[in-house]
């Protein structure tokens, strides 16, 4: 009787691209699945806990800088109270192992639409219209998807091309102030 851990090695091309590290055991690939939820669930946890302190501290700052509700703080607050409650959920008994991966899906969704509101597309008095608005929020969701975020690496990267093509875009478009810097992006 063999007792060794071997990870298998599909003869298919195609299981092998979709699932290329897994145990001959299911009962040991099981147990690793739900010793790794533990690891990925943390690391979700601490991103949806440095949003909810992020949120918050730019919801707080633009309102006391423009001293009245604009379309970025009240989104920053609503994003904070979002993120509050779901951090909420991941630490409660209603969040199984089974939900991690969708609840990745929703952080990512509403990291994109973060940086979405971060462009340089609102009317000229609230932001200056410059090639560089948005892109520190740019780097930095694509640092939390890609370090952070237990995801398929080729999903990061994509999410991350997708969100640096988006920002591009938008500022050739609408960035007109110091045009001549937009090449350097």
């Amino acid at each position: 009787m063999d007792h060794s851990v071997k990870a298998m090695t599909s003869p298919r091309i195609l299981s092998r691209m979709v699932n290329p590290h897994r145990f001959e055991n299911d009962e040991l690939e099981q147990l690793y699945q739900r010793y790794i939820c533990k690891l990925q669930h943390s690391s979700v946890a601490a991103v949806v806990a440095l949003f909810v302190i992020l949120t918050g501290i730019l919801a707080n700052l633009s309102f006391v800088y423009h001293q009245t509700a604009t379309a970025q703080n009240v989104y920053h607050a609503a994003h904070c109270i979002l993120f509050a409650l779901l951090l909420g959920f991941l630490h409660t008994r209603f969040m199984q192992d089974n939900y991690l991966l969708w609840v990745c899906y929703v952080v990512l969704f509403f990291l994109a639409t973060f940086c979405a509101l971060a462009l340089p597309i609102f009317p000229a008095g609230l932001t200056a219209k410059v090639a560089a608005e948005g892109t520190w929020q740019v780097v930095f969701v694509i640092f939390l998807a890609y370090a952070m975020m237990p995801l398929k690496s080729w999903i990061a990267a994509v999410f991350g091309l997708l969100l640096c093509g988006a920002h591009f875009a938008v500022v050739t478009i609408f960035a007109k102030d110091f045009s001549q810097l937009i090449w350097q992006q």
